[in-house]
């Protein structure tokens, strides 16, 4: 029953015009959620409780953080579907939280470490090769002009 539930929902998207991609990732995950189920011995969508689908969400086969993102994001499309066309009465997927996911932060050279370089390039500006990538280097730094200032 899910298989033609699953079907259903991804001829909807895309009907509403869902990317390539998101229907791709939808069709994987509801995939893995088949799968779930199937081991929790669950045959209907009805019989599904929220419990499931953090255990789904989090646990099943040990999911990254970006899986689990996107497991979140299919269950609520999928749930809200099955809401909308009556097939359950009630969204269970809308209480589930998202992962937070930490920003990495980019890492610039310090004002020494560029020192540093401009130094061991300009040691090294006797070849052409060596000339080049002292002139790349220096480049890099005037495109970002305020910290050029700082150099100087």
């Amino acid at each position: 029953m899910l298989h033609r539930y699953c079907s259903q929902f991804l001829a909807y998207c895309e009907l509403v015009d869902f990317s390539a991609r998101s229907i791709q990732t939808l069709t994987i995950r509801l995939n893995e959620l088949a799968n779930f189920l199937k081991i929790q011995r669950i045959r209907s969508v009805k019989k599904v409780r929220y419990r499931h689908l953090i255990d789904f969400t989090a646990d099943y086969n040990a999911p990254s953080i970006h899986v689990t993102k996107s497991r979140v994001w299919t269950l609520r499309q999928f749930y809200h579907f099955l809401t909308l066309h009556r097939i359950i009465p009630e969204n269970i997927a809308t209480g589930i939280p998202y992962p937070k996911i930490e920003k990495t932060v980019p890492h610039f050279l310090t004002q020494e470490e560029y020192k540093l370089l401009i130094r061991y390039l300009s040691e090294r500006s006797d070849s052409s090769i060596g000339l080049r990538n002292l002139i790349i280097i220096m480049l890099h730094i005037t495109t970002n002009q305020g910290f050029y200032e700082t150099l100087t």
